[in-house]
């Protein structure tokens, strides 16, 4: 397989060479989530008792959290990360929700101590990602450390998922002054082979007094990731690594349609907990088994060429009968060349690894059948399966 070849199937904006760097090395990129700063007492007590998963009021400093913030119909209102940073908390969104959550919490907030700023534009996130992505990042933790023992990077040896270090990261080995950083450690399953090391570098520009603007902190941080070995990568790839990751974006995958269980979001909600926003409907539905769609992976037997015309398109098996929708479709280099992944979500009984559906598309002039096959080939569980319970 020549890089030319399946770079000539490509769209634009992605590139074979950069998938297979992110794939088989590592990658960077500017995450475009929304990032709020929270403050005020209440605030972790507060958060525990409106979302899914528990956020403890007493954890200690460093701890990160997802968990999903839901309506009282159980829908998804956002999935977010919420990274304990001692006397403050800092939260994660889906791109362009700042607003929502904002609004979310507002709505909720009686006489609680909360106060919620959006700081996404002041504020630098870097994602880093791939199977040498923890060593990359090894390097430019100890780069600028030099009299540091132990070395920074050690804390990549033995901390879990779930966790966030106040670092500094610096160029591996050239010694120029380094910068301030949250290195974030999401909670995904780290059973599952689709999800590959992954971090998070927060650079704080509104929580600490500096004179660099956010755009020149991004720069710095991508051009010091970049010395360590990971490739730069554009939007568009890092939505083909979201797609071959399984990562439910808001908008596609999440949204008021649908609920938590569907989007195989299981392993953020606390069953034992106490109550929360839209708990009785979910739990219900867990009960009695009454989820009646599922998030699932997607291969499709089609041209790179008709990926875009694929999201939105309704999932039918041999008879007709409508069985799901695709939610995201994206072209990825392959042995051929390239082929089409993405996501969807099927009717509960039509979810088998391996079955197969037809697409059709919604044309302008009515139904038209693209003769496309989709083959279901996962169903994704970013953060694991239930969580056991904890006996009390």
């Amino acid at each position: 397989m020549t890089t030319t070849a399946v770079d000539a199937n490509m769209p634009e904006q992605l590139r074979a060479s950069e998938f297979q760097a992110a794939t088989e090395r590592a990658a960077v990129y500017p995450d475009d989530a929304g990032i709020l700063l929270l403050t005020g007492e209440d605030a972790r007590d507060l958060l525990n008792r409106l979302s899914t998963n528990e956020i403890d009021p007493d954890a200690p400093a460093g701890e990160v959290a997802v968990t999903v913030l839901t309506s009282d119909r159980g829908r998804i209102v956002d999935l977010v990360y919420v990274i304990h940073c001692g006397d403050h908390q800092v939260m994660l969104t889906s791109p362009g929700q700042q607003q929502n959550v904002i609004d979310f919490l507002d709505k909720y907030t009686i006489m609680e101590d909360l106060e919620v700023e959006d700081i996404t534009e002041q504020t630098s996130l870097l994602t880093v990602t791939g199977p040498e992505a923890t060593e990359i990042l090894r390097a430019v933790l100890d780069g600028g450390n030099f009299s540091m023992d132990p070395r920074p990077g050690a804390i990549l040896d033995t901390e879990p998922a779930g966790a966030a270090h106040d670092v500094f990261v610096g160029d591996p080995m050239e010694g120029e002054r380094s910068f301030r950083a949250w290195l974030v450690i999401p909670p995904v399953d780290a059973e599952n082979s689709e999800h590959p090391p992954t971090y998070h570098l927060i650079y704080p520009d509104t929580l600490i007094e500096r004179e660099v603007s956010p755009y020149a902190t991004e720069e710095r941080g991508i051009a010091h990731l970049e010395a360590a070995g990971a490739a730069s990568i554009s939007a568009a790839t890092a939505e083909a690594l979201r797609i071959a990751q399984a990562r439910p974006a808001y908008g596609s995958e999440m949204s008021d349609t649908y609920n938590p269980l569907e989007a195989g979001l299981i392993g953020a909600i606390d069953f034992h907990k106490g109550c929360y926003i839209g708990q009785e409907v979910i739990a219900r539905l867990d009960t009695y088994h009454k989820v009646q769609k599922y998030l699932v992976s997607l291969s499709f037997d089609a041209g790179p060429a008709q990926a875009g015309a694929l999201p939105g398109s309704r999932l039918v098996n041999d008879d007709g009968a409508a069985m799901g929708v695709v939610t995201s479709a994206t072209v990825v280099p392959s042995a051929d060349g390239a082929r089409i992944i993405g996501l969807g979500y099927v009717r509960t009984a039509a979810v088998e690894i391996g079955g197969t559906l037809r697409v059709v598309a919604e044309e302008e002039n009515g139904d038209g059948d693209t003769c496309i096959t989709a083959c279901i080939t996962a169903q994704p569980l970013l953060f694991g399966p239930e969580k056991p319970g904890t006996g009390q």
